[in-house]
């Protein structure tokens, strides 16, 4: 009796094929944007009903409110740092948009404001799709995020991560005491704007991924094609010189391209961070609700 013959090499490359598309579901995955519960968006990890509480919503409304005027401030407050000694020049209002410190606040009012709608549409509809697990058993197909918490969760992952940078490249590298000052608004731009986010990683529900990382290296290499861009149109800095900032200065390419690749990798630390942060309010949560529950199943007699 004879056997059929396995073409072994045919059997590798559908084993090949499998480990492909294996890989590929998982990527897709974990870059996706779909999360369950979706109330989570909406509400404070220090909480237990699925109702976004009255002091979250307070929370929300004074975190935007604070972010969004740091901004204006920003730009209207803006001059000629008094101990600059450089060619006369005249403030131009507009180049406040070409600073990678002010992309990334411009990040951080955007998530302040998706959230807050988040929130505030949870509460005036009651349930924003999937809005509890109670829900979720009766429904026969699970329901895709909501558009707005999606837009949410990728802002606030971007603005978390470019904070933690600007902050740090800026305090290393770009400050320069003759020509920036060190007074309130400068700290709430370039040290607040980590302690936000900090604040938000401790104080919000929804969980960090660590392959959304990618989004906000994207992030930065966007603002490296701008600055390349920039430079190649003939733009200047507000004091008139070629490079946005002087580690940036397409006119010497190799160190350009080295300083986009520094950054790129200080985001991924950045996002490593914020992921352990979130863990470990996960993790403290928990242990809070377990100790909550085992005091009040203690007999009362």
């Amino acid at each position: 009796m004879k056997f059929p013959k396995f073409d072994l090499t045919l059997q590798k490359k559908m084993c090949k094929s499998a480990t492909f598309v294996r890989m590929w579901h998982v990527t897709r995955r974990s870059l996706s944007l779909e999360h369950s519960p979706a109330h989570q968006f909406a509400c404070s990890q220090w909480q237990t009903t699925t109702q976004p509480s009255t002091a979250y919503l307070i929370y929300r409304w004074l975190l935007f409110i604070t972010v969004l005027s740091t901004a204006i401030a920003s730009f209207v407050c803006q001059k000629i740092p008094p101990r600059y000694d450089g060619p006369k020049i005249e403030l131009n209002y507009f180049k406040w948009f070409i600073y990678f410190t002010n992309w990334g606040f411009m990040l951080i009012a955007l998530q302040a404001l998706f959230a807050l709608t988040v929130v505030l549409s949870y509460r005036s509809q009651k349930a924003i799709s999937n809005t509890c697990e109670d829900d979720d058993a009766l429904m026969p197909r699970r329901q895709r995020t909501p558009l707005l918490c999606r837009a949410y969760w990728l802002t606030q992952n971007i603005a978390t991560d470019l904070a933690f940078v600007i902050t740090l490249i800026y305090w290393t590298i770009v400050y320069d005491p003759k020509i920036h000052d060190i007074d309130a608004l400068n700290l709430l731009v370039h040290g607040g704007n980590s302690l936000v986010m900090i604040c938000e990683l401790i104080v919000t529900a929804h969980p960090i991924r660590a392959a959304h990382a990618l989004y906000s290296v994207g992030a930065g290499v966007t603002y490296g094609v701008f600055s390349a861009v920039y430079w190649g149109l003939g733009g200047t800095d507000r004091f008139g010189l070629p490079a946005i900032y002087p580690a940036l200065n397409w006119n010497h390419a190799g160190s350009a391209f080295g300083f986009v690749a520094l950054c790129a990798v200080i985001l991924l630390l950045a996002h490593g961070f914020a992921t352990c942060v979130s863990a470990v309010r996960v993790c403290v949560a928990a242990r809070m609700r377990t100790r909550t529950l085992d005091r009040l199943s203690l007999p009362t007699h």
